[in-house]
């Protein structure tokens, strides 16, 4: 349990008036789409890398009192991490600023009203880049407008040899091609066949790194003793499983819609996961995973924002 808390860190953010989406070192990792405050916490160990790390805030300001999405002075967002029980350093604090038409940093954070930290333990040096165009993907063909849709990154540095990089270190940044999409397909057909038969040997095939960066993570021995201890808790690997849901067909695959993380070297297809059905041929599971590839290598299985 010592060592487990010596690289436990967990990530905080907090919005008012704003469409958010989080990536971390480039994975998807949360997503904001109501008009209610954002309150949202979650431990994000597996997502860090020893050295320099980067988060990417997607957002989009909401205009309550005018019913539209406009740029408003009541747009905020405070962003914290914390490792352990040390208090959380603060990463990014910002409202929206109309003069200068972008979220400018306050001195006190907008949730609470202390001064703002942001050199912390291991955590230091938070550095907040330009806002650029960007717009947010909802899936089946929603999403943010163009107008007022905005990523900036915040890079800060973790000095914890513990947490060594992430499972898709050195992947390759993914373009939008054919050739691309039936790899993609072909890697996410394995990890169906590996689900369907309950085929342990095939899913850490398809899914080492994952598992790989999870055993290492959770102090367990290797990728196979993680797929063990998975198939023994989760639903679509348990009898309540009565099949899949069919798998997008390979001329489809070439059609629908693309998720990418925010530097494209994590991507899978938007609306069409693998899925578990029960015994009735109802949804039971999915698994919300993200490939990424080694160049000159096969996707696989590096990313999950809950493989349960």
């Amino acid at each position: 349990m010592a060592e487990y808390m010596q690289h436990s860190y967990g990530l905080s953010c907090m919005a008012r008036n704003a469409t958010v989406e989080l990536f971390v070192n480039g994975a998807p990792t949360a997503l904001h789409a109501s008009l209610e405050d954002m309150v949202w916490s979650w431990p994000v160990r597996d997502f860090l890398r020893d050295g320099t790390n980067r988060i990417d805030i997607a957002y989009e300001p909401i205009n309550v009192a005018e019913r539209n999405y406009t740029p408003n002075p009541d747009v905020a967002i405070q962003m914290e991490l914390s490792r352990g029980r040390l208090p959380a350093a603060v990463l990014f604090n910002a409202s929206y600023d109309m003069e200068q038409g972008r979220l400018a940093p306050r001195p006190k954070t907008i949730f609470g009203g202390n001064p703002v930290q942001g050199n912390v333990g291991s955590i230091s040096r938070p550095r907040v880049g330009p806002e650029e165009p960007y717009v947010m993907e909802f899936g089946f063909g929603k999403g943010t407008r163009p107008e007022y849709s905005r990523m900036l990154g915040v890079e800060f540095q973790v000095d914890d040899p513990s947490l060594r990089d992430v499972a898709w270190a050195g992947t390759e940044p993914l373009t939008d091609t054919p050739e691309m999409r039936d790899a993609l397909w072909q890697a996410m057909a394995r990890l169906h066949q590996a689900v369907e038969r309950k085929d342990r040997a095939a899913f850490v095939e398809i899914a080492r790194p994952f598992l790989s960066r999870l055993a290492y993570m959770l102090g367990r021995p290797d990728a196979a003793t993680m797929a063990d201890f998975l198939f023994g808790k989760v639903s679509w690997a348990s009898d309540e499983a009565g099949g899949m849901r069919p798998l997008l067909s390979r001329d489809e695959a070439q059609k629908v819609a693309l998720h990418f993380g925010s530097d494209r070297r994590l991507v899978c297809f938007a609306d069409y996961q693998v899925a578990a059905l029960d015994r009735d041929g109802d949804f039971l599971s999915m698994l919300p995973v993200y490939f990424a590839r080694q160049p000159g290598g096969p996707f696989l299985v590096c990313f999950s924002r809950d493989m349960a």
